[in-house]
This record gives structure tokens, C-alpha cells and sequence, in this order.
């Protein structure tokens, strides 16, 4: 294992490092709310998010904790596999894209059963969804311009784009494409907001408070991209994420700016390679 890592690119060390680190922490901050809620008898109640349901239930914190140490390793195996420099057959695009989706779905069948906690549309949501959406890109675009990004792309040696925007951009056999945009702007946008804010964020929030879930929760969800150069906007997307989790109370509206997010990201890809 050492000397696999010894071979690894810059970036990809760093990576590993961060998914670490986020996985530690996310631990740690859990851990951090049962010793100051349950040995010493002060902050945060259990107060259950859905009325009529005790959620996280703690079988459903434990399955919880399981996915975050399981699926950080899985994205660490994924780092340290090399992988062949060929293009994506449409089998294993669709194979990769239907095995995400089952990796989040016991997640997303035990938040769908749930009681809806405010349940009809509200407007301002959607005002505060625009909101969010804009200070992402805001965030982007100073990041940008004051050459954080590039700084990271010069002394790592990672790539500008995670590795789905690279396969997107690079293929040109349909069946192939459409696994890919369907992963990138159904799956994703779904299934994430029901692993990391759903189940984790809701978790750590449980123990240890809104700023200390958000954070925690957001390093992971930056560190599993595993694209260190879009780190800092998936980490402040992910804060985003939190916030409006908790003011619109709703799922919903996270999975509509994820998904508005995604879209527009896959725009820019199509335009930059005409």
C-alpha cells in the first residue's frame, strides 16, 4: 500500500488526505456532541426534525456512521485504482450510474417514508434557492479571478475538472452520454441531498449543532469529488446546501439547486468544446 502511494501523483495524495481528514472529522464532531450531551449532561436535545417520527432514529445513526467510513474507503479505492486511459463503454456507464444510485438508495427509501415536515410550495424557498445559487457561483468567480484555482491546479498537478465533466466532455457515443448526464443531473442531485444532507448533516446536527454539522458535513461531501481544484466551491456549495436545508425545512429544495447546479455546470462543459 505505501509503495502504491508513493506512485501516486501530488493531488491525488492530497486527496487522500482530505477524505481522510473529513471522515475523522465528521467523527470526531459526532462523537465530540454524545461526549457533551450524554457524559456531561449539556448542549443539544434530541429533538426529533418530523413530527410523529424520531429521526435519526439511533439504528439509523449507526447505518449513518457506516456509510461515511464506508464510502469515504470506497472513494479512496477509487483513487488508488488506476485506471486505463480509454474511452467509457455505454455498459459501464450505465452499470457505474445504476451502482451509485443503489449505494444511496437505502438512504433515500427511509427518507421518502418519512412525514413531511411542511409539505406545500412556498415561493420564498424558490427566492432563497436563487439566492444560494448565486452566491455559489459568486464564490466561484472571485475564487477565479483572484487565481485561487489556478494556484491549486500549479503546485498540485490536478486536473480543472472532476473526472465525470472530463468523460462527459470527451465522449462522443450517445448511449455513453446519456448514462453520464443522467448520473450527473438526476442521480447526483438526488440521492446526494438524501446521504449528506438528509442522513449526515441531520446526524451530526443532532449531536453537535447546525455550524459543526454544516462544516463537517460539507468537507466530506467536498473531499469525495475528489477534485481538489473544485474543493473549495463543492465545500461552500455544500454550506449553501445546509443552509437551505434549514430555512426551507424541506429536501426538495437542495436537490432543485443541486440539480440547477449540475445543469449549468454541463452547459458551460458543451459550450467550451464547441
Amino acid at each position: 500500500m505505501i509503495e502504491k502511494l508513493s506512485t501516486l501523483p501530488l493531488y491525488q495524495v492530497i486527496n487522500l488526505g482530505l477524505l481522510f481528514g473529513s471522515m475523522l472529522l465528521c467523527l470526531i464532531v459526532w462523537l465530540a456532541g454524545i461526549l457533551n450531551t450524554q457524559l456531561l449532561g449539556r448542549g443539544l436535545p434530541r429533538i426529533p426534525r418530523y413530527e410523529g417520527s424520531i429521526f435519526p432514529h439511533p439504528l439509523e445513526e449507526g447505518y449513518t456512521l457506516l456509510f461515511i467510513v464506508g464510502f469515504t474507503f470506497l472513494s479512496l479505492a477509487n483513487i488508488t485504482t488506476d485506471r486505463v486511459d480509454e474511452s467509457i463503454s455505454p455498459m459501464q456507464a450505465w452499470t457505474a450510474a445504476f451502482l451509485t444510485a443503489a449505494i444511496y438508495l437505502p438512504m433515500a427509501l427511509r427518507y421518502v417514508a418519512l412525514p413531511i415536515e411542511q409539505g406545500i410550495f412556498r415561493w420564498r424557498n424558490l427566492g432563497t434557492t436563487a439566492i444560494a445559487l448565486a452566491i455559489i457561483y459568486f464564490v466561484g468567480i472571485i475564487l477565479q479571478i483572484c487565481g485561487c484555482m489556478e494556484w491549486i491546479q500549479h503546485v498540485s498537478g490536478s486536473p480543472e475538472q472532476q473526472q465525470v465533466t472530463e468523460d462527459i466532455a470527451a465522449t462522443e457515443a450517445p448511449l455513453t452520454l446519456a448514462a453520464l448526464l443522467f448520473s450527473a443531473l438526476v442521480i447526483a442531485p438526488v440521492m446526494e441531498e438524501f446521504a449528506f444532507r438528509g442522513f449526515i448533516y441531520n446526524v451530526l446536527r443532532q449531536r453537535a449543532g447546525i455550524v459543526a454539522a454544516a462544516i463537517s458535513s460539507s468537507l466530506l461531501f467536498s473531499a469525495v469529488h475528489t477534485s481538489l481544484v473544485q474543493a473549495p466551491v463543492l465545500f461552500i456549495f455544500g454550506c449553501a446546501q445546509c443552509y437551505l436545508y434549514e430555512k426551507s425545512r424541506s429536501i426538495i429544495y437542495p436537490m432543485l439547486l443541486h440539480a440547477v447546479f449540475n445543469s449549468a455546470s454541463t452547459m458551460l462543459i458543451f459550450l467550451a468544446s464547441e
